[in-house]
């Protein structure tokens, strides 16, 4: 299971919820804003995590423990298991990661201004309830 952390009060960052929440049929994903307990829990004592602002993807991993990504490497894992888009995941691999967070932080950047910001954090519909830690 992944779980997404993603700032509940931006625009953009909703929509990519929704839109994973639309093509994760298998629901391997759940999902937690950056604002809530469950992230300040995760991130408390995480060099690169605390204060976190970017989208971070955490995998629940086997012996070695959770594997975690951040800004464009998190949208990498995403893609990559979301039925259909594995080849757009695939394409983007092809950037070093350094571009990739580049263009990740000119998005994250300008976030609010293209997409708008909330005053408080996304709330799950009924159905999409079980899908949200907090």
């Amino acid at each position: 299971m992944g779980i997404i952390y993603f700032d509940g009060v931006c625009g953009l960052c909703n929509r990519f919820v929704r839109f994973v929440l639309r093509h994760d049929p298998e629901h391997v994903f759940r999902f937690a804003p950056l604002q809530g307990k469950k992230f300040r829990r995760y991130a408390e004592g995480k060099e690169g995590l605390n204060g976190s602002d970017s989208l971070v993807v955490v995998w629940e991993a086997g012996k070695g423990g959770p594997a975690v990504f951040v800004r464009g490497q998190a949208v990498l894992e995403v893609l990559q298991r979301l039925r259909g888009y594995w080849f757009l995941a695939t394409l983007l691999r092809i950037l070093p990661l350094p571009c990739l967070d580049w263009l990740y932080d000119l998005v994250a950047t300008n976030r609010y201004r293209l997409c708008g910001k909330s005053a408080s954090c996304r709330k799950p519909t009924g159905k999409e309830q079980r899908y949200f830690l907090d």
